[in-house]
């Protein structure tokens, strides 16, 4: 009996060596995915910041702003969910970042790029954490098909069989219907029982707080309307990038919202 005692003892002492040496690796593993974050941002900015006019980049080299947004950009979002997302959506942040500093500079400039760039992360993250998992989830379901001449609904099967992005405000309008309960067409209950699978997803979207700041954006028009009219007041771009990024401060943004499901995940 004491002979099995000590080999189970030994059996015990192996698996925790090799469990140090696995927490090991893993801690150096995530220490260089860390440096490659920090300078795969740094990387992005310094190549941003080089297309700029030379007074523009006299100024950003003044301020040190390239290590600035760097940081700025690494401390919101920390450096696991960064890990994550695709490098375009880094690069739209970080264009929107630059062209809102530019924007400071000369108030009477147009918005269009600063709201165009953080558009286009929110399209990129739609489409890395909702619209390829609904798209792969709606493949599955048998005799799918579009049976009715709404537009969401015709978006939907665009979205499925065609590809296509899921825009934002289409996005809204379906939450709202499932929030509400509202009735539902095939390719919408697909997209809500997609939701029931991914819970975590789920949680995200249908919450109230999400929701409101959801709202807000929509009710501003900047992400639509007025981005299509291509003139964008910077009281409306301070505005957009409050809801859209809390001015990378505080938390309670719509993106650090989007992306706290990569935090879920972790």
């Amino acid at each position: 009996m004491s002979k099995e005692i000590e080999k189970l003892k030994r059996e015990i002492q192996s698996l925790k060596d090799k469990n140090e040496n696995l927490e090991l690796k893993l801690k150096i593993a995530k220490l260089w995915m860390i440096r490659q974050i920090k300078e795969s941002v740094k990387k992005i900015s310094k190549s941003k910041i080089s297309r700029l006019t030379w007074d523009s980049k006299k100024n950003f080299t003044r301020d040190n702003l390239e290590d600035i947004i760097t940081n700025k950009i690494r401390n919101y979002f920390w450096d696991y969910i960064l890990m994550n997302i695709n490098s375009s959506i880094i690069d739209n942040l970080v264009s929107a970042e630059i062209a809102y500093y530019q924007l400071k500079q000369n108030p009477n400039f147009d918005g269009f790029s600063v709201v165009s760039s953080y558009h286009k992360a929110i399209d990129g993250i739609i489409e890395q954490i909702i619209t390829k998992w609904y798209r792969k989830f709606a493949l599955k379901q048998k005799h799918l098909s579009l049976r009715k001449n709404d537009l969401i609904e015709k978006s939907l099967n665009s979205v499925v069989h065609k590809k296509y992005i899921l825009s934002i405000w289409r996005l809204y309008w379906i939450l709202i219907a499932i929030k509400e309960n509202k009735e539902l067409y095939d390719f919408w209950k697909v997209f809500k029982q997609f939701l029931d699978k991914y819970i975590d997803l789920k949680k995200i979207f249908l919450d109230d707080e999400f929701l409101k700041i959801f709202r807000e954006i929509m009710n501003s028009e900047i992400l639509w309307k007025k981005r299509h009219s291509w003139i964008i007041s910077f009281v409306e771009t301070r505005k957009a990038r409050k809801l859209i990024v809390w001015n990378l401060k505080d938390k309670n943004s719509f993106i650090f919202k989007l992306l706290k499901y990569f935090d879920m995940e972790y």
